[in-house]
């Protein structure tokens, strides 16, 4: 809110000028003629610091958790029958047999032969999921100075479209003693778990769960096959958005010109507020540099001893134009628990993001060093030159 404004122009642009009321009130108490606060009792609290604190708690719980932010890491586990595969034998002599037999099943019997017919055997189970879960690998120089850094990403992760991390809860039964009954835990119950799935091109992803499914289940011979032969596990991970400053080592480098002339920027702008009376910045040390955005893994579960129970249907249609096909999966599953808990793995597979970053104003450097007279109009005008010059062009060529 401004108490004063007027307007310069230079050339052909406007400069409007103003004074906010907060700096105005400064100026006053300055000179006497409002209470200057000295008086207030000290229970008394400023509005402002019950902002701050808010902004304090939100900032040290890292912000809010986006349901969109997700990641599901699917693990191929020790899933597969163990059975001898055919060799080819020499010129003069009938096939034999090579590699392990776990699991015990007869060579040339019919298990072996349907085992093989639906995929179920250790080398064909991969293939398919090696398939489905294709994983893709880049490598980026973010900053410089530092290492190439590696990002991956999985297709089965990537096209899981939604997924829940599922409930827990304790099942009671009422104690009846002397008085009121009291509700006594007797077990243990976890939610269900269901995940949706975008179909890909070449329809890998379905096969997968189809052979899963067969995997289960022989429909040909109508035997289940052994419990750990089919049952694998995956991790849920939440994940939130971070700023980096893009750190060059433990050894802090000298200043660049830029830096220069924010931190006589800032002690300008400071001794102008302790002219006018208004209160400086509250954020310590500050930085010109535009932070880059990066996700982090902010909390984890494992779900163990998993298979898919139900593979839902894929609807197809021929006005179905603008849509992508989906298909839901519904799993069994003995428990889930977070990381560092119970059996579950280390910690250290959660890097939890705790830090503080600055937001530039509109993307431009120094502005933010100014006061806000002066660094208002100039962000205004300044995206008003952008969005009229032939910059505004640039967008069409570099996306």
């Amino acid at each position: 809110m401004a108490i004063f404004k007027k307007g310069i122009k230079v050339g052909k642009h406007d400069f409007p000028l103003s004074i906010s009321k907060q700096r105005g009130q400064g100026i006053l108490r300055k000179i006497g003629i409002i209470d200057d606060g000295k008086g207030r009792k000290e229970h008394e609290q400023n509005a402002m610091g019950s902002v701050q604190t808010i902004r304090t708690l939100v900032a040290a719980g890292e912000g809010f958790t986006m349901p969109v932010n997700f990641k599901v890491e699917f693990n191929l586990g020790n899933m597969g029958i163990d059975q001898e595969e055919l060799s080819s034998g020499g010129p003069h002599s009938d096939p034999e047999p090579k590699g392990l037999n776990t699991s015990r099943v007869t060579y040339g019997g019919l298990d072996w032969k349907t085992h093989i017919m639906n995929k179920s055997t250790k080398g064909e189970i991969k293939k398919l999921y090696d398939a489905a879960n294709l994983a893709v690998q880049g490598l980026y120089k973010p900053a410089k100075g530092d290492d190439g850094l590696k990002r991956s990403m999985a297709k089965m992760n990537l096209y899981c479209s939604k997924i829940s991390i599922p409930e827990k809860s304790i099942n009671t039964v009422l104690i009846k003693q002397y008085g009121a009954p009291y509700p006594y835990p007797q077990g243990v119950q976890y939610g269900t778990l269901s995940t949706t799935f975008y179909c890909d091109g070449a329809m890998t992803i379905k096969t997968f769960f189809d052979a899963w499914q067969k995997l289960i289940y022989n429909d040909l011979t109508g035997n289940f096959n052994y419990y750990n032969e089919y049952v694998s596990d995956f991790d849920i991970f939440t994940q939130s958005t971070i700023g980096d400053m893009g750190s060059l080592g433990s050894k802090k480098p000298p200043p660049t010109k830029l830096e220069e002339v924010s931190a006589g920027l800032q002690k300008a702008t400071a001794d102008l507020n302790d002219l006018t009376g208004v209160d400086n910045p509250r954020s310590g040390k500050q930085s010109s540099k535009i932070p880059t955005v990066n996700f982090r893994d902010t909390y984890g579960v494992k779900v163990f001893d998993c298979f898919p129970q139900r593979v839902g249907e894929i609807a197809l249609a021929h006005d179905a134009t603008d849509q992508i096909a989906t298909f839901d999966v519904e799993w069994s599953y003995l428990k889930w628990n977070p990381f560092k808990m119970g059996n579950v793995g280390n910690r250290s597979r959660i890097n939890l993001a705790v830090g503080e970053f600055r937001n530039e104003k509109d993307g431009f450097p120094l502005l933010e060093d100014l006061p806000p007279e002066l660094s208002g109009p100039l962000t205004s005008r300044l995206d008003q030159n952008i969005v009229t010059s032939p910059l505004s062009k640039a967008s069409n060529l570099f996306g």
